[in-house]
């Protein structure tokens, strides 16, 4: 759907991802869904299929600035006209003030945020590989090279992950890092299974993987999380103030509990990996980033921000 032309504004060629994948068919929904909003940055796209990167940037008013005002307005977003004015509760000249906010912008500025998208609580979180050193007996972490990838191996470190992998793994030895590389042309299928029947996949809940989690997102210039099936939440920081208007929840309030699974990984090249994953239950937020009613909630408000893209401009009454 492209109502209003926005694909040739954000020139944009979507990949198309197998049905299976079901993650990367979620980006892109949620990419179209508020491109048709104008609420996308121009030049922003999700990131390629096996790739890394932020999932979703929205451009949203930011409800931390004359929060007393966004408070009283969302208030009354949907009721009759006389119970909105009781509603407000404003002096005349704070009603003065509020209609001078409301036309032509005002003082409503917004901002662009990076969001994780998640479908379910089943999904990984932070990933990282895997290797073995046959010198120390030692499972270590390894993996690219950018920022992103480093915080991550340093907050799992921090966490005592490798403590555990090495203690739950302790007294076998993998076969893979004998060869060059986990190719079925490299390694022989004997190996693979071998390392398959020696190292199951083994579920661990840690104390510390709440925090590490958290701030291995915000170190991704992602402040908020929208999961599928619960809903938006915020990591450290609520930078646009969506706690005080919708009641967005802190994420590390919200899980119970997390930890990490670590497991041989199988695909084109064989290996071992580890993520981490929520292990209890999570609180269901009140808002969804899914819900269309909530979408033009977003939009409306943005739309008057005298800082708003041009195309989000052209949304006003």
């Amino acid at each position: 759907m492209d109502p209003l032309g926005y694909s040739q504004y954000y020139d944009e060629e979507m990949p198309s991802p197998e049905l299976r994948n079901t993650g990367v068919l979620y980006e892109q929904y949620l990419y179209s869904f508020y491109r048709d909003r104008g609420m996308i940055p121009q030049g922003f796209m999700p990131p390629k299929i096996g790739g890394h990167g932020i999932d979703l940037k929205l451009f949203m008013r930011n409800y931390s600035i004359n929060t007393k005002y966004n408070q009283a307005l969302h208030r009354t977003k949907r009721a009759p006209i006389g119970l909105a004015k009781a509603a407000m509760g404003f002096s005349p000249i704070e009603s003065y003030n509020a209609v001078k906010y409301v036309i032509g912008g005002g003082d409503f500025l917004g901002g662009i945020q990076g969001i994780e998208l998640k479908l379910g609580t089943d999904d990984d979180y932070g990933s990282s590989a895997l290797s073995y050193q046959y010198n120390t007996k030692k499972w270590i972490l390894t993996g690219k090279m950018s920022t992103e990838n480093v915080e991550n191996r340093k907050l799992l470190t921090a966490a005592n992950v490798l403590q555990v992998i090495n203690e739950k793994w302790k007294g076998k030895e993998p076969l893979r890092f004998r060869y060059k590389s986990g190719t079925p042309t490299t390694l022989p299928a004997e190996a693979k299974q071998h390392d398959v029947n020696a190292f199951p996949e083994t579920l661990v809940e840690l104390p510390g993987i709440k925090t590490a989690c958290a701030n291995y997102y915000s170190a991704k210039d992602c402040n908020y999380i929208n999961i599928s099936s619960h809903g938006l939440y915020y990591f450290n920081k609520d930078p646009m103030g969506l706690a005080n208007i919708y009641g967005v929840p802190r994420f590390t309030n919200a899980v119970s509990s997390m930890g990490v699974r670590f497991r041989p990984k199988m695909g084109g090249s064989f290996g071992f990996a580890v993520s981490m994953k929520i292990t209890g239950n999570i609180t269901k937020s009140r808002v969804n980033l899914n819900d269309p009613d909530f979408a033009k909630d977003l939009q409306d408000d943005a739309k008057y921000c005298t800082n708003a893209p041009y195309f989000l401009k052209q949304q006003r009454d």
